[in-house]
This record gives C-alpha cells, structure tokens and sequence, in this order.
C-alpha cells in the first residue's frame, strides 16, 4: 500500500515546509535528515509520513517496535498483539474505529500536517 495516496496532493512548497519544519533539511542531491539520512523528495516524504502515522498510531495504544533500514516501520497492538506492518496497524484501527482506512490515515497526516503548519 502507498501511505502516500492517503494524504492527497501537496505543493512542492508545502512539501519543503512539511520536511523542514519536521527537522529535515534540503541539499543539493536531495533531503537529509539525522534519524533518515538523505533522500529524493518523494523518499523523504514518505520516511516522515511513516513515522508521523506511526506516532500517531502510539497515542492509540499500538507499539513502535523499530524501523528498517528502508523506513518500513513495525508496530504491535498493545503488550500482546502481533508484530505487524503500518498498513496492517492502520487498517486494524480503522476497523476498530469503524472507519475507512483512507480516512483514518488522511486524519492522522492532516493532525501532523496542523501541528506543523502552526509552528
């Protein structure tokens, strides 16, 4: 699933202002960031949007067990569930919610996206 189709379109402007203020900072060959390293724009958006859903998903009860080196991010369910992917956790929760997953996740990025766009 791409986490990205979720979140709608964006401006490269709006994009730059969604990395920067979320501590990314943009070079000559791409987007560099401590936690991520650097990466094309597209790459970049997706390593920020991963963990700002999973945070999101952590206030919700669910575990951040760790990331891969390729961003990917492994959730659990509480203290007992099973490991599980971002989408699994997502769609999981939106089942618990009774709602649809895209709406669940454009939720989320939209909460991470006011929380950057006041600052």
């Amino acid at each position: 699933m791409k986490l990205e189709r979720h979140v709608g379109g964006l401006s490269l402007a709006r994009k730059a202002h969604y990395l920067r203020a979320r501590g990314w900072r943009e070079e000559e060959k791409g987007w560099s960031s401590d936690i991520f390293g650097l990466h094309p724009m597209a790459k970049a958006i997706h390593h920020q949007l991963t963990d700002d859903l999973s945070q999101a998903l952590r206030q919700r009860g669910w575990q951040v067990l760790g990331y891969s080196e390729r961003g990917y991010v492994q959730l659990r369910d509480g203290e007992r569930g099973k490991p599980c992917s971002l989408p699994k956790a997502l769609r999981t929760q939106a089942r618990r919610e009774k709602r649809l997953v895209a709406e669940l996740t454009y939720s989320l990025f939209l909460a991470a996206l006011l929380e950057v766009e006041g600052t």
